[in-house]
């Protein structure tokens, strides 16, 4: 691929995938980087046979929707930064996992929280119900694992089952802590490392053993996943209360009112006992079925919720979480220091940095 065509190809897809504030940071990569990333792009289109059925046509509604493809990015770039920097073609197909696996993920949460929104567009289940969206999202996961058996590389199918045990359990958590107030920044971390931060750990384990490396090598950069993951995480939940739905993609407040607080709001919450007396009297008033299950549709009331939006600006909550995601970022750049210089390392080190930095 000509140099002018490739690095044009990446920055418009790092525009098309919100990735604006990395891209010219993965210039020196453009040359190899944009290739794969093409290839991506084609391979997601074609898992899914839209056409096929409703539940096939419901899965291909999330993937259009596109995305910021930062699990695949990182396991490109890890394989790359091995030397001689030219991993197999598998290496694809592990992207294409990642991204599937976390695309299905959406369409599970969506169901769970009753989301109508999402990367600006209605979501599957509002499209296509809440039936034709598990399955949707079942198919994801059908086709991901598909793809690992595929790509032929040993331990990546049993890595990935325990991601998705880990999934299932913190999603679990979740649901069990949903509308209580006694729940600790430590459930908070327990929850963003099993749903958020496990499967950025499997994208870059990916890209480390579909090269070769090391187990202690790949334990190190499990750990560069691990942070970036849970970095990242904390970022989404405090944009989630600094701006409108437009730019975010989803609607503001949404696990808030759906009852489950998040680290911006844990934090505000441990200094204002008052607002969160009203938080705990919110959460008796959440009607229940037989199960005793609270409804995810059950909200707190707008003026409550824009409370609490002003007291993570008020008590510092804000910061505290600004000053979390320096700290996880940081660790994970520590980490990078298993790999030899190259352009390769330098890229996963700017995008660690710009997801941190993102504005959606």
């Amino acid at each position: 691929m000509p140099q002018t065509t490739a690095r044009q190809a990446l920055l418009r897809l790092a525009q098309t995938h919100d990735l604006s504030g990395v891209r010219e940071r993965l210039l020196p990569m453009a040359d190899t980087l944009a290739a794969d990333l093409l290839a991506l792009e084609q391979g997601l289109a074609n898992a899914i046979d839209k056409d096929e059925h409703t539940v096939a046509a419901a899965a291909a509604h999330l993937m259009a929707a596109g995305g910021k493809r930062v699990r695949p990015v990182l396991c490109l770039l890890v394989a790359k930064a091995f030397p001689p920097g030219e991993p197999p073609p598998s290496i694809v197909l592990l992207a294409q996992v990642a991204e599937l696996i976390h695309n299905a993920t959406l369409m599970h949460d969506d169901v769970i929280d009753l989301g109508d929104t999402r990367r600006d567009r209605p979501t599957a289940r509002f499209v296509f119900g809440n039936g034709a969206s598990v399955l949707g999202g079942d198919l994801l996961l059908v086709q991901a694992i598909g793809l690992i058996e595929a790509a032929g590389v040993p331990d990546l199918l049993g890595s990935m089952l325990n991601v998705l045990r880990r999934m299932i359990a913190a999603e679990s958590l979740q649901l069990e802590n949903r509308y209580r107030t006694d729940v600790t920044i430590e459930d908070y971390f327990e929850v963003s490392e099993g749903k958020t931060a496990s499967l950025f750990e499997w994208a870059v384990e990916a890209g480390a053993r579909a090269v070769g490396a090391t187990d202690d090598v790949v334990a190190q950069l499990i750990r560069f996943g691990h942070h970036t993951g849970v970095a990242f995480q904390l970022l989404d939940d405090l944009l989630d209360l600094e701006h409108d739905p437009a730019a975010i993609g989803k609607n503001v407040l949404q696990d808030v009112q759906g009852g489950t607080l998040t680290a911006p709001i844990l934090l505000a919450l441990a200094e204002e006992p008052d607002l969160a007396r009203r938080v705990a009297d919110a959460a008796k008033d959440a009607p229940r079925d037989h199960a005793g299950e609270e409804h995810a549709a059950a909200s707190l009331d707008d003026r409550l919720a824009a409370d609490l939006v002003d007291a993570v600006h008020r008590t510092g909550a804000r910061d505290a979480t600004r000053t979390l995601i320096a700290q996880h970022t940081a660790r994970a750049l520590a980490a990078l220091s298993v790999l030899p210089d190259s352009p390769a390392r330098d890229a996963l080190a700017s995008v660690a940095k710009g997801m941190a930095e993102r504005a959606r």
